[in-house]
């Protein structure tokens, strides 16, 4: 594919205006020193008269809901998941998280399971990444402000169209990741593989992210996500079933 030609405001609103989203898309940027944080953004809680905290997937949420872009480091998380998803490091050991998230009723049956999770989303090393930036993708741009990750919430016939999209000239096909928690399943997996994804999320990380029952989260490199964009004039909307005389068989009363 040629060069990044679609500005991230560019991609936001085609997604918007062809898929109907609800919501509009977020970038995500990875930073490595606090020195690369760009002029302008804020930091999380900057706004607030006392102490801000909160989880990633919850900042990823404001950003959904329309906060302006804002920057967040380890000391603004009280989720160690989230954390490691931002690539900061965990802010408790494992074995300590395990206490209130391994048992009947909660997140995981035992510390095996939990690590086994883990490991499945590809992490980061702990203080990869020493911030994240995090806005609304049409106030990005292509430079100090060009995201990593673009994260789309859609319902399952408009994530169907933009995966579509992606693979209608190349014929790729598109493998969703689940069963832990959200905000690693499309974080550190999507960096470290390089390919799209989807995923039906987890209880807390949907809830952070005011993900619906009836949707689902995409993840894209950012790189990759224009293929999806420019292709969905292109690929079929409408079933063809119609026109075949198809038996079917009836229901048992």
């Amino acid at each position: 594919m040629n060069a990044q030609s679609l500005s991230p405001k560019e991609l936001s609103k085609a997604l918007v205006q062809i898929e109907l989203l609800e919501r509009k898309p977020i970038g995500i940027k990875f930073i490595k020193s606090l020195d690369e944080i760009p002029s302008g953004v804020k930091r999380f809680g900057a706004d607030s008269t006392g102490v801000a905290k909160s989880m990633l997937c919850a900042m990823w949420g404001d950003a959904f809901a329309g906060a302006e872009p804002f920057y967040t480091v380890k000391a603004d998380h009280v989720c160690g998941g989230g954390a490691i998803a931002a690539g900061f490091g965990s802010t408790i050991p494992v074995e300590q998280a395990a206490k209130f998230m391994i048992g009947e009723k909660l997140v995981y049956g035992t510390l095996e399971g939990l690590k086994t999770a883990m490991a499945s989303t590809l992490p980061f090393k702990d203080g990869e990444f020493a911030a994240q930036l995090i806005s609304p993708l049409e106030k990005m741009n292509l430079d100090d402000r060009r995201p990593d990750l673009v994260f789309i919430i859609c319902k399952p016939y408009q994530g169907q169209h933009i995966l579509r999209a992606y693979g209608f000239d190349s014929g790729e096909i598109v493998h969703g990741i689940g069963g832990t928690s959200t905000c690693e399943m499309v974080s550190s997996y999507v960096m470290h593989t390089g390919k799209p994804t989807f995923t039906l999320g987890d209880l807390g990380g949907n809830t952070g992210m005011n993900i619906k029952p009836d949707e689902v989260l995409l993840a894209f490199p950012f790189p990759l996500l224009e293929i999806a964009v420019k292709n969905l004039q292109r690929i079929c909307r409408d079933s063809t079933m119609y026109k075949h005389n198809l038996y079917r068989e009836l229901p048992v009363a």
